[in-house]
């Protein structure tokens, strides 16, 4: 890949707020437009202070690049919306046009991740970047579930519901010492980027 050419990918959220952010040598730029409004900035690659890898859903894969002024852009690899002519929005249907546009699009996103950490690699300081992968809300769902099972514990002791009580104090010492266990975030390195967190459509 030639890193003197820009690499930009467009992304349009379901709120219809378009990102188009461009990979250039030194500096990464972005542009918000939502309705009428447009916001433009840039920043060196020397800015970057975080990339997050992460899969929202089974479907698509999202990026989340942090900035030390407190910056953070949000990509995913699907698309809701292509745009028409005189800047209008289509949402898409389920045909193979717009299928077709979908797989365009996850291409893109690949090459836009994929960009991103040769430049940051080749940045002389990208050790001082950190780039973490996993689901956080995962460790919240399993905390919230714990906390319910505090409060069923006692509840099912004082009802005299024995067996129940044996389910739900088992249940939370398994929950408890796999999410003491297991870490839900972890680092990686921008020469190996985890192959789940690329669609699989090149």
């Amino acid at each position: 890949m030639l890193l003197s050419l820009p690499i930009t990918y467009l992304y349009i959220a379901r709120n219809r707020k378009r990102l188009v952010c461009s990979l250039h040598e030194d500096v990464i730029s972005f542009t918000v437009q939502k309705k009428n409004r447009f916001a433009s900035s840039h920043q060196r690659y020397s800015d970057i202070d975080r990339v997050h890898l992460s899969l929202s859903d089974v479907s698509w894969h999202t990026i989340d690049i942090y900035f030390k002024d407190k910056t953070r852009l949000h990509l995913k690899s699907v698309i809701f919306f292509t745009e028409k002519q005189e800047g209008k929005l289509r949402r898409l249907k389920t045909n193979e046009e717009d299928n077709a546009l979908v797989r365009e699009s996850q291409k893109a996103y690949n090459e836009f991740v994929i960009a991103l950490h040769e430049r940051l690699n080749l940045y002389e300081n990208h050790k001082e970047i950190k780039f973490t992968h996993g689901n956080p809300w995962k460790k919240v769902l399993i905390g919230s579930i714990l906390m319910a099972l505090t409060l069923l514990i006692p509840i099912t002791w004082y009802l005299g519901h024995y067996r129940h009580l044996f389910v739900w104090v088992v249940s939370f010492i398994l929950l408890f010492l796999f999410n003491r266990k297991i870490n839900f975030k972890k680092n990686y390195s921008p020469e190996a980027i985890p192959q789940k967190y690329l669609p699989g459509f090149f």
